[in-house]
């Protein structure tokens, strides 16, 4: 939610308030010289991701978590328990639907609260999270990257810290995958049009 709320409104909110229920945004990002039309669902924690159609509909109605063009899947860089469930449901994602053309970025926020490897905090309204945890941020980075073959970043939503990266980094991901299926004639405009449009959960 935070790192939503920054890239949408380049605004921080300090008070933690869980998302109760989908939020929908439409912001336009250029990047890459295009103009892109993006589609951001903010959803609040799911137990589970749904194995079809059917139960898509039967509990999670309008959520659209069966055709996003793409996932990004946040965990709290401060507390690394968060990311098993950030593993579980993407077990879940990869068998419930074919992702080989849907990028999934993996996101770790409240970068400001982690110790740099020279053991300086990176912020001083908080007791930063000392180097004990780099060994399994470095584990969580190897993963992603390697085994899952998933885009990763770590970010600060609060001091907007790579946060216009998480969406550019996913529209590179988005743009690899169009650029490596694309027909060499293109069958029309609204092809090209239909092309630059994302919907992100």
């Amino acid at each position: 939610k935070c790192c939503r709320q920054q890239f949408v409104w380049n605004d921080f909110c300090e008070e933690y308030i869980p998302t109760d229920r989908k939020h929908t945004y439409y912001p336009s990002v250029i990047t890459n010289d295009r103009l892109y039309e993006i589609k951001i669902s903010d959803l609040p924690v799911i137990p589970y991701f749904p194995v079809n159609s059917y139960y898509e509909w039967a509990n999670y109605r309008y959520y659209g978590l069966r055709s996003a063009s793409a996932y990004i899947l946040v965990f709290d860089l401060s507390n690394l328990e968060t990311f098993q469930y950030i593993r579980t449901l993407r077990e879940q994602i990869c068998e419930s639907r074919n992702m080989s053309n849907v990028p999934l970025l993996v996101v770790g926020n409240k970068q400001d609260q982690i110790v740099d490897e020279g053991g300086n905090a990176a912020a001083i309204t908080k007791p930063a999270i000392t180097s004990g945890h780099e060994e399994k941020r470095r584990d969580i980075a190897n993963l992603v990257k390697k085994h899952w073959k998933c885009g990763y970043i770590e970010c600060s939503a609060k001091y907007n810290w790579k946060v216009v990266a998480v969406f550019r980094e996913l529209i590179n991901m988005i743009d690899n995958i169009d650029s490596r299926d694309q027909s060499p004639m293109l069958d029309n405009i609204q092809d090209a049009l239909d092309r630059n449009k994302c919907v992100v959960i």
